[in-house]
């Protein structure tokens, strides 16, 4: 399975991410209907891209009691069930990543990978964002925590 991967270091907070991942869901350019927010840090000196990291078990998922997200079997990604969500907006709670957002009525925007090409990663000018195995993702994770506890890998 693949997931995106986000490097805080190589955003240059251009936010076409957004851009794009509105336009691909909905034909018109609405940064606040897409599924990836460019957010700027407490000191305002770094762009950090939140989207949905995909767990291996979501969260969002478990607390939903219209049981309104589901793993999409082809891509893995977390789906939602419009018809049957009910916009409580348990799912936003419960994401660990604060990756979860609501739309203007109240249902929750879930990155779904774009169907297995996601467009942010597509269209990153700086390579910030990119769609890579799990396995990737999760190595390069452990290895970043190692150098910050000061290992020497």
């Amino acid at each position: 399975m693949k997931v995106i991967s986000v490097s805080v270091q190589r955003c240059v907070g251009c936010r076409l991410c957004e851009q794009w991942c509105s336009y691909s869901h909905n034909g018109a350019v609405s940064p606040t209907d897409a599924r990836i927010r460019v957010l700027r840090d407490l000191d305002g000196e770094r762009d950090i891209p939140m989207v949905c990291r995909q767990c291996a078990v979501p969260l969002c998922a478990g607390v939903c009691p219209a049981g309104a997200l589901t793993r999409d079997e082809k891509t893995g990604a977390v789906r939602v069930d419009y018809n049957t969500c009910a916009g409580c907006g348990l799912c936003v709670e419960a994401c660990p990543h604060g990756a979860v957002a609501v739309d203007r009525n109240g249902y929750p925007l879930i990155c779904d990978l774009c169907g297995g090409l996601p467009q942010c990663a597509v269209h990153c000018p700086e390579g910030a964002i990119r769609y890579l195995r799990r396995e990737l993702v999760d190595r390069d994770i452990k290895i970043s925590a190692v150098r910050r506890m000061g290992g020497d890998r």
